[in-house]
């Protein structure tokens, strides 16, 4: 019988540390997840990534826990599966997020089972009710039985590990999130669409509003204005039933975030929309880079606040946004993004902009009960025999034009 040795990572001091050892083995594990779904790991986690977020930061903490054969613990090839679970430190206090996922040579030996406990568990000793697992899957074909989300939009690959997992433990589907990838240089027919949609958002927005572009970290004189626009980010994205409130954001939270986007050895590229009379800034959009990866890119947080809908700022940030890509970023030639199901205004227009649908991201969520002498540390094979995989690697993309 396997026996599994669930275990939380040291914090490495650099990705270099022997410390990173389940950091790199964690790494190779959700590479090996993505590159079955999907044929290319572009939106696994990478070393530098998670060894930054397991540092010390002001608004979350992340732990990483790794599921090992009891015997090869501190051996980065003996890792056969991990999660990472993050909890917020200045907002959501009954809340903890997680990421599971097993390489899929290692599925069926209940790994998956004994990191979700471990989780649970993390989230008990963070004094956190309710747990919110992401799980990522390929696009459900024609044909392909599909458990429904309660939100009533998309639904998630029946018979997958992750699905079976999920909803083996009592995990509810409250949401499922279309992952969509856009093809890049642009050129020929793309570019003229794209073109072509520019245009006509700005003859519609008007001469009321003007563009603002940044690479880098935001202009110390946008830093409130930002502040603003992320905390009605955390509001106005569409999130079904998930037990989620209002992430309040100021300038120095900004700042945090921006370093920690640099960190993780990323460059973010934003595009926002300045109401003219007022001088405040009124959409924006957000594309991140890894630097170590130039081919990829992904499309973060967009976003119109209300009071200004109805004048095509959406399109007008996103279009503009796709031309400067170019420039920003010259070697890339991936953009992913991922969108609420239910989030329907907002898919139609990465359609029509030429984005092609990937996958699906599976939001289960679940108040787990606290069982007397259950500690989530060590599992053997699960009555399930399945696994988790998933990512979560951008915020969502809330439209209202």
């Amino acid at each position: 019988m396997t026996r599994w040795s669930v275990r939380q990572a040291p914090v490495p001091a650099t990705v270099e540390d022997p410390a990173a050892w389940a950091v790199h083995g964690a790494c190779r594990a959700h590479a090996a997840v993505h590159r079955d779904l999907f044929g290319h790991a572009d939106a696994a986690w990478r070393p530098t990534e998670v060894a930054a977020m397991l540092g010390e930061r002001p608004y979350e903490r992340t732990v990483l826990l790794v599921a090992v054969r009891a015997e090869a613990a501190g051996d980065a090839d003996a890792v056969v599966g991990a999660a990472l679970v993050q909890v917020p430190t200045q907002d959501n206090p009954h809340l903890a997020f997680a990421e599971p996922w097993v390489d899929p040579r290692g599925r069926g030996q209940g790994a998956g089972d004994a990191l979700v406990a471990a989780v649970e568990g993390v989230a008990r000793a963070e004094g956190r009710r309710t747990v919110i697992l992401m799980s990522t899957h390929r696009e459900p074909g024609p044909g392909v039985a599909e458990h429904a989300a309660r939100s009533g939009a998309g639904g998630v690959p029946a018979a997958d590990a992750g699905t079976r997992l999920a909803a083996g433990r009592g995990y509810g589907l409250e949401q499922v999130e279309r992952f969509s990838t856009f093809a890049l240089p642009l050129d020929g027919a793309a570019a003229a669409a794209v073109r072509s949609a520019y245009g006509a958002a700005a003859r519609a927005a008007g001469p009321d509003y003007e563009l603002v572009a940044w690479t880098g970290p935001t202009p110390d004189a946008l830093l409130d204005q930002m502040a603003v626009l992320r905390t009605r980010m955390s509001t106005d994205v569409p999130t079904a039933d998930l037990a989620v409130e209002e992430e309040p954001w100021d300038a120095a939270r900004v700042r945090a975030h921006d370093a920690e986007v640099a960190e993780e050895g990323r460059v973010q590229a934003v595009v926002a929309a300045r109401h003219r009379p007022t001088g405040a800034l009124v959409a924006f959009t957000v594309v991140e880079q890894p630097v170590a990866v130039p081919e990829v890119a992904y499309q973060q947080d967009t976003l119109v606040v209300q009071g200004h809908r109805g004048h095509r700022l959406g399109m007008l940030v996103k279009t503009a946004q796709l031309l400067r890509l170019g420039d920003a970023f010259p070697g890339l030639r991936r953009l992913h993004t991922w969108n609420a199901q239910e989030n329907a205004h907002m898919l139609a227009i990465n359609v029509e902009l030429g984005f092609t649908p990937t996958g699906v991201l599976g939001m289960w969520q679940r108040d787990p009960p606290d069982p007397a002498g259950a500690d989530g540390a060590d599992g053997g094979p699960s009555d399930r025999r399945a696994e988790g995989d998933g990512s979560a690697r951008a915020d969502g993309d809330p439209l209202g034009e």
